[in-house]
């Protein structure tokens, strides 16, 4: 069964302070909890996203690659972060398109990066798709924006899209940086997202140099903080365990997994709505957002 949020109102009062390592961040008055449900002291905008109205939804499509196991340890790093206790999200997995191979069954992994705030579209796909529809009206309709950290295929979100009433869809911003991602969604779904809302075509996070952060590499000596962080730790264990099973029999084996490195290249989309997407690569990330 998709597990479905309970969205808590607030208001916020904005003054401008500075935040290191993110874009700006405007400082509202303390909050008791997130629309999430998770305690929050403080609203305002990180990056492009304004915490006092818009939702994230994460979709992860976990199918064949591995590299979406890691990429949801790389945003439950995030959320767990306190400056990004404010923002409301909802993620899902199993929101792949055409591709073959084996979906990668992963619930302690959601649980550990996102409590009860994740969906299953592979076990629910219908129910997924009209929760997500739910939330991002209910948000676009108290005045905010819906941000998708597209993590694999459009199939889903344009699913959740066309339930919405047609004028809220250009409230809908979709950030995608694979082309092979798209060319596994369907063409409708693509003229959906493409043509229909503010769709964000960012580059590709599997290499370096390219304006988005390098969050794959075949070095492995990042490893040992990330586990050893006592509040992302057991994510990226879980991460880690998952990973090193699922590869060496995937349809497509990541190479930097095999070597004993790291591929949560899907986690720039967050990088680059949250505004850290200045980070040269997997170090900058370990720095930020482990060794707390």
């Amino acid at each position: 069964m998709p597990r479905i949020s309970v969205l808590i109102k607030s208001l916020a009062i904005s003054a401008s302070i500075g935040l290191a390592g993110c874009a700006s961040w405007e400082v509202g008055t303390p909050l008791a909890f997130s629309k999430s449900g998770r305690e929050c002291t403080n609203t305002g905008t990180i990056g492009l996203f304004d915490t006092s109205l818009d939702l994230l939804v994460a979709n992860y499509d976990s199918k064949p690659d591995v590299d979406d196991l890691q990429a949801v340890a790389g945003l439950g790093s995030v959320l767990k972060h306190p400056d990004f206790a404010c923002v409301d999200y909802i993620a899902t997995s199993g929101a792949y398109g055409s591709q073959g191979g084996e979906f990668l069954v992963a619930p302690r992994l959601f649980d550990l990066a996102f409590g009860d705030q994740w969906l299953d579209a592979h076990g629910a796909r219908a129910q997924t798709i009209a929760t997500l529809a739910e939330r991002m009206e209910d948000t676009i309709a108290a005045g905010g924006r819906v941000w998708v950290a597209e993590a694999g295929q459009s199939d889903v979100t344009a699913a959740a899209v066309e339930k919405l009433p047609r004028a809220m869809w250009m409230s809908v911003h979709v950030v995608q940086h694979s082309y092979w991602n798209e060319s596994m969604s369907s063409k409708e779904a693509m003229q959906t997202v493409v043509y229909n809302t503010r769709y964000h075509r960012v580059q590709d996070g599997n290499f370096p140099d390219n304006g988005s952060p390098a969050f794959n590499t075949e070095d492995g000596s990042h490893w040992a903080a990330l586990l050893a962080d006592p509040l992302v730790g057991p994510i990226w264990a879980e991460a880690k365990r998952l990973s090193d099973h699922h590869n060496p029999k995937a349809a497509y084996v990541n190479p930097a997994v095999a070597a004993g490195g790291l591929d949560f290249s899907d986690t720039v989309e967050i990088a680059y709505i949250f505004g850290f997407d200045d980070m040269e690569g997997v170090g900058d990330f370990v720095e930020r957002f482990a060794n707390n």
